[in-house]
């Protein structure tokens, strides 16, 4: 008779499991920007990067790679998510932080762009929306370009040297 009733007990089990509905996308976006702000908050970089799209890991690393070093971060609140697209999401949140030589509290706001790559969703962007804009490092430029900022270092070409009158 136990036996019996261990098996019906089973069975239902079994059963409410198999009527619960899939997990939907927006769910899973709540879930896996949740689980970056928890280890971002831990200084878990290593499973942040995981939720990056791969061909933009290292790009994201490079901009990141103050935290845990020159930045501290003291906060992570995330500040929701919204569904643009099926499968393009933007992600807010907002980041308490200091540089550690100073004692200035700082506040960055980072919007976040998602996107769904079979079942999982993957961060593809991420820019300052508002706040210190220095939480995060900026890219370097390339070294085979000429940039704007390299040609308004240069001298100009004809332009008036100081006389040397008197000497």
């Amino acid at each position: 008779m136990r036996s019996c009733i261990h098996a019906i007990a089973a069975a239902f089990a079994l059963s409410l499991v198999a009527c619960m509905p899939p997990q939907m996308p927006s769910d899973k976006l709540t879930d896996a920007a949740y689980g970056i702000v928890e280890a971002a908050r831990f200084g878990r970089m290593d499973i942040v990067l995981q939720t990056v799209e791969p061909t933009q890991q290292e790009a994201y690393a490079d901009a990141h790679s103050d935290w845990g070093g020159d930045i501290r971060i003291l906060d992570i609140e995330y500040g929701g998510a919204r569904l643009v697209a099926p499968d393009k999401a933007v992600v807010l949140m907002t980041v308490a932080w200091q540089r550690l030589d100073e004692s200035i509290l700082r506040s960055t706001a980072l919007k976040q762009t998602w996107t769904l790559g079979g079942e999982r969703w993957a961060i593809r962007e991420e820019v300052v929306a508002g706040g210190d804009k220095k939480l995060l490092k900026e890219p370097m430029p390339k070294n085979d370009a000429t940039t704007p900022k390299d040609e308004a270092a240069k001298p100009k070409v004809g332009a008036a040297e100081p006389s040397k009158r008197g000497s």
